[in-house]
């Protein structure tokens, strides 16, 4: 007899989770695997879901369909308190007339954990997060970067399976947000608990998370390594959504070598793609960084257009042109490199087919 593989438990599954608010639908069919330790980013826009999926997970919300598992064990009617899970909230929800050391406590107190057992723990979760010198301040004298630490802390002391966390860093200021963030990737990696992150911000999601899930209209549209979600867009939502895409329309007109001939508004382009029927609507994208205005015979998609406007993101030139179909082009030229093009200039850009990323979702 073959011996069963043993297989890792997974930290969460979402089995379907369906939340109606009368006849709006918030959550519609989301499914989702956590493994054990990963880092997960809900990403999308206001409105797409990803705040009451999270607060279905949380045990704040009941669905009306489908199952939640935590840790293999089905939760989906159990209380907060039953779930093995902690949330932190955006705007840390401290008790403002509890000291530090009380709002840290607050969690063993509920769990009636003894008292000298925890004395000893807060001691050692306010000296791990650095905080130990303001156990005795209340959270009113507090700069945002130190509730925010004093709202990680009270957070962790119970170890939690899960640590769930609703845009936890939108209301420290930007010259925190990037000294916060490594912490929180550093803590989350020490501590071996897998995190949950509700944010509408592209640049915590790919910086932070292992795996990144794209919501839009209550339904899941991609979920994958942060690189795939930019590198590989399933839908021309997630292509639009994602920063630096360029994202076209069109219908296939012929079909030849693994390659298909999408003709669009602004020109007809090749695109790695095979069996799809002449006709078929579709869309496709190329990443800013790919297009250059020094083309060779390899660029065989190319579109002539005019420079609106110059931008500046630290390392990267970002050029905007306008094509022929009104819709905005996007190109990326490193910094470091002279600039070549100037606003008002016509250009010709040029990539090749290999760069275009055919979408496999909807066209619309």
């Amino acid at each position: 007899m073959v011996p069963a593989i043993a297989r890792p438990q997974l930290d969460l599954e979402l089995r379907g989770i369906r939340k109606r608010y009368g006849n709006f639908t918030a959550v519609d069919g989301v499914s989702l695997k956590v493994k054990k330790g990963q880092f997960v980013c809900l990403l999308g826009p206001s409105g797409c879901g990803k705040t009451t999926s999270l607060r279905c997970i949380a045990g704040l919300e009941e669905p009306d369909d489908g199952d939640i598992l935590i840790g293999g064990k089905e939760v989906t009617r159990d209380p907060p308190w039953e779930r093995d899970i902690a949330m932190m909230f955006q705007d840390f929800a401290l008790f403002p007339h509890m000291t530090v050391a009380k709002n840290v406590a607050f969690g063993l107190e509920m769990l009636k954990k003894p008292k000298a057992v925890i004395v000893e723990r807060v001691q050692q979760v306010l000296k791990s997060f650095e905080i130990d010198a303001l156990a005795n301040r209340k959270p009113g004298s507090l700069s945002g970067g130190q509730r925010q630490r004093v709202a990680l802390a009270r957070a962790m002391i119970t170890e939690p399976r899960i640590l769930l966390l609703d845009e936890p860093i939108g209301a420290l200021d930007y010259s925190l947000r990037e000294t916060v963030m490594l912490e929180l990737k550093m803590l989350q990696q020490r501590t071996g608990i897998s995190f949950i992150w509700v944010t509408h911000d592209q640049n915590e999601a790919f910086s932070l998370g292992d795996l990144v899930v794209v919501m839009n209209h209550a339904k899941i549209e991609q979920q994958g390594p942060p690189e795939e979600i930019l590198q590989r867009p399933a839908t021309a939502f997630v292509a639009s959504f994602v920063q630096g895409n360029n994202v076209f329309r069109g219908k296939v007109l012929r079909a030849a070598d693994s390659l298909l001939e999408v003709e669009t508004p602004a020109g007809s382009f090749l695109v790695p793609g095979a069996g799809l029927a002449l006709g078929s609507d579709v869309s496709f994208s190329v990443r800013a960084e790919n297009l250059t205005d020094i083309t060779g015979d390899h660029h065989l998609n190319r579109l002539t257009a005019r420079c609106t406007a110059v931008e500046y993101f630290g390392s990267v030139r970002r050029h905007i042109f306008e094509r022929s179909d009104g819709e905005l082009l996007k190109y990326d030229q490193f910094g470091a490199h002279a600039a070549r093009i100037a606003a008002g200039q016509v250009a010709t850009l040029g990539w090749r087919p290999e760069d275009t990323v055919l979408h496999t979702g909807i066209a619309g």
